[in-house]
């Protein structure tokens, strides 16, 4: 990262019944539930300058519904980047997805499970898809974090990069809203990548957010610090912006 380079922040809009909620370690059961209004609390991020937004299906990740529309909608009306995941399992939905002009897309469970073709997929663009490399313990987690797959995280952002896939998303799910601070010890391990990687899962500080940044991580996903207030969002961007800072 460069003198003067952001490191990026995007809030995370999870939805679940049309609603903007956030889910401790991934529990669908007790959802935290932040706003009843998806599209203003886009306008709202967006009011505060963030570098884009961060949408996740929850419904449609756990086979339990859709919130497309909901979607399409805040896609609409922000003047932001947008990425968009949760359930996009077939070319077919990620098609559905660029249409209602979603700027990229977030794939996980798909790639890993092997119905998306990897060839196929970079036909859109690798700038254009975000591999979601969720994992527990260092491995590999699928289907809402429900299936390890014991395939290191190291070994798939490699196997990954040497297929041409540029953009990787990394969420510890073991602390993922909990606020317990993000695991910086792994990052050593895929050191060469983090230019390329966006990191979630445990963000609770501004001290995390100084030490991600010096690592030169390409930005941050952050959801319930954001809206528990922990981090603040104008903090957040001021200590993203200078790396000499």
């Amino acid at each position: 990262m460069l003198e003067g380079e952001k490191l990026e922040i995007w809030p995370s809009i999870d939805l679940m019944k049309g609603k903007v909620v956030r889910l401790i370690k991934g529990d669908p059961l007790k959802p935290i539930i932040y706003s009843d209004d998806p599209l203003q609390t886009a306008l709202k991020w967006q009011k505060a300058g963030v570098s884009g937004l961060h949408i996740i299906d929850l419904d449609a990740a756990l086979q339990q519904g859709s919130n497309f529309e909901v979607m399409r909608t805040i896609v609409e009306r922000v003047d932001l980047p947008t990425q968009f995941g949760g359930g996009l399992h077939s070319f077919e939905s990620i098609e559905m997805a660029f249409k209602a002009g979603v700027d990229r897309v977030i794939v996980g469970t798909g790639l890993f499970t092997n119905k998306l073709d990897p060839i196929k997929l970079l036909e859109f663009g690798s700038s254009k898809v975000v591999v979601a490399v969720d994992h527990i313990d260092e491995q590999i987690a699928v289907n809402g974090w429900r299936r390890k797959l014991g395939l290191r995280l190291s070994s798939a952002i490699q196997s990954l990069w040497n297929q041409g896939f540029r953009l990787f998303l990394s969420t510890n799910a073991s602390r993922d809203g909990t606020l317990k601070g993000c695991n910086k010890s792994y990052l050593k391990k895929i050191k060469q990548y983090l230019p390329y990687l966006y990191v979630a899962g445990g963000i609770s500080s501004i001290e995390d957010l100084r030490f991600l940044r010096k690592e030169n991580v390409k930005g941050v996903i952050l959801g319930r610090a954001l809206y528990d207030r922990v981090i603040k969002v104008e903090e957040a961007l001021e200590v993203a912006r200078y790396v000499g800072r």
